[in-house]
């Protein structure tokens, strides 16, 4: 069984348990990571909003790698875009994101190399830049 399996299914909730907010809780109660507050209580209110944030929200507390390891952030881009965020895994070799996707509302797990058939590729690779992840 992997970590991730028991997030699988879990409801989608727009700002309660969304990808964001999956994102979070699987580095802090998974891997143990201290995320910096700004990151954890305020989400703004639309999604082009949201998406400016979280670009923001990736260069202030992260540090972008080419070598993912398992919990590192898969930022995604939908519509040419960086608009979603999930959780890096690999699941019996095979390089997965686990996210919460508003369109399946439920948390599910890809194949990286499947990311295309739901509109999505990744933009990056990240890890938390401990530094800088304090509050602005």
């Amino acid at each position: 069984m992997h970590w991730s399996d028991k997030y699988i299914g879990k409801p989608y909730v727009l700002g309660e348990a969304d990808c964001a907010a999956l994102t979070i809780d699987v580095i802090e109660q998974e891997f143990k990571g201290t995320l910096p507050e700004f990151c954890k209580t305020y989400r703004e209110n639309t999604r082009l909003k949201r998406v400016h944030q979280l670009r923001e929200l990736s260069m202030q507390a992260t540090e972008k790698t080419d070598n993912p390891v398992e919990g590192d952030i898969v930022l995604m881009n939908c519509r040419a875009r960086p608009s979603h965020i999930g959780v890096y895994c690999t699941v019996d070799k095979e390089p997965s994101v686990l996210h919460s996707m508003e369109n399946a509302k439920m948390v599910v797990r890809h194949k990286i190399r499947d990311l295309q058939r739901y509109f999505l590729s990744v933009e990056g690779y990240y890890k938390w830049n401990k530094q800088n992840s304090q509050n602005p």
